[in-house]
């Protein structure tokens, strides 16, 4: 939308989309979807003239018809979704391309799986330079499990990045890919290839470490962790590391340390000072401050929001933490595939951080009884 005034451009449209991207932003999706409705509605009774004369209410518009469709597709309601980006091509067809893209994701979740994979192929063949479709065909194909085809698209992906930033992010997803097949050395070229793309050395080391220590290469495991700069992460990742051996004592001395610092004297690494301090007993109600406040940056993540939830249930503020755990569940609505449960893993880690058998019990039955929330969209996301 353009940031230029215009007298069509009215208050209410202005602080009916402001309404509507708060209520994302925390997750109200009946409101949002609600506001949205109410602007793509007003719009659509404008003259066809108008909307060609003033950009900014078209694009307005047309976004007011994607974020309609994309609550719709994250609620499983696939035919509304289909319609939605439908119409948004006839509003701004020059946003067909990644409108296409958006609607092959819709077909394949409706069990159109092939056809909705020919629609992006058909795209890359259109658009070659376009990573996007390259890395979301490749995804796809990697979900369900055609892993030749997902290496071939990411490296087509990688050849025919035009800019160091997309190739940076190309090489990235090849680094995912491989580390995901257990393809350890592919995996580190790829790694290198992606920081190389621009010149500079990683600006995070953390994956890379993670890796090794998953596939049992612990000596280069704790030479990478030794390139660590962040504090909060490595010390973290020591106690981590220390834990899995069984050398509990040295596991908390490492994450003691991380929990008497500053958690906002760094620019990142909160999660890694959450979770160390939940370890050693810090007071959940000092550990479940700083992660609200992380909230409020908006810098929140699925991983965030499991810590904060065992802070919560600590605290014995069991509906504070099942409302959050539905906000990490409702995140799984967004990802690729779509997921309605939450990860194993990361009910692990809660029933770890709990340590109550009975509460973890009653904390997923309240969850995993209720799918509807989701989640609200970044600021800036791509479609």
């Amino acid at each position: 939308m353009s940031d230029a005034k215009s007298p069509y451009l009215s208050d209410s449209y202005e602080t009916l989309e402001l309404l509507a991207r708060g209520a994302l932003a925390i997750g109200d999706l009946t409101k949002a979807l609600e506001l949205y409705g109410k602007i793509s509605r007003r719009l659509s009774n404008l003259k066809p003239e108008v909307l060609q004369r003033r950009s900014e209410l078209r694009d307005l518009y047309g976004l007011s018809l994607m974020r309609q469709a994309m609550i719709q597709h994250w609620q499983g309601n696939f035919e509304q979704a289909e319609q939605l980006y439908q119409q948004m091509m006839s509003v701004v067809p020059d946003r067909a391309r990644p409108i296409r893209r958006l609607l092959a994701l819709v077909h394949i979740d409706m069990g159109r799986i092939e056809s909705g994979l020919d629609e992006l192929r058909a795209l890359a063949v259109a658009s070659p330079g376009d990573i996007y479709v390259w890395l979301t065909l490749a995804a796809e194909c990697q979900t369900l499990g055609r892993l030749d085809e997902a290496e071939e698209n990411l490296r087509r992906a990688v050849r025919n990045a035009t800019h160091a930033s997309e190739q940076e992010e190309a090489y990235l997803a090849l680094f995912d890919f491989y580390r995901e097949q257990g393809r350890v050395e592919e995996a580190l070229a790829a790694w290198n290839q992606a920081w190389a793309a621009q010149g500079k050395e990683p600006e995070y080391i953390f994956p890379v470490y993670q890796m090794m220590w998953e596939a049992g290469n612990s000596e280069q495991a704790y030479a990478y962790l030794e390139r660590e700069k962040n504090p909060l992460r490595k010390g973290f990742y020591q106690g981590k590391f220390a834990a899995d051996q069984g050398k509990l004592d040295e596991a908390t001395r490492h994450w003691q340390r991380v929990a008497n610092l500053d958690p906002f004297k760094y620019s990142e690494g909160q999660e890694a000072w959450a979770e160390a301090a939940l370890r050693v007993n810090i007071p959940p109600r000092r550990v479940l401050g700083v992660l609200q406040i992380l909230r409020q940056t908006g810098e929140t993540t699925p991983q965030q929001m499991i810590l904060e939830a065992a802070s919560a249930a600590r605290l014995g503020h069991l509906e504070d933490a099942a409302e959050t755990l539905k906000q990490a569940l409702a995140a799984g609505f967004t990802a690729r595939p779509r997921r309605t449960t939450l990860p194993p893993a990361q009910w692990e880690l809660l029933d770890e951080l709990i340590g109550n058998e009975a509460i973890c019990s009653q904390l997923r039955r309240y969850v995993e009884g209720d799918q509807q929330t989701a989640p609200g969209v970044e600021e800036g996301a791509q479609p």
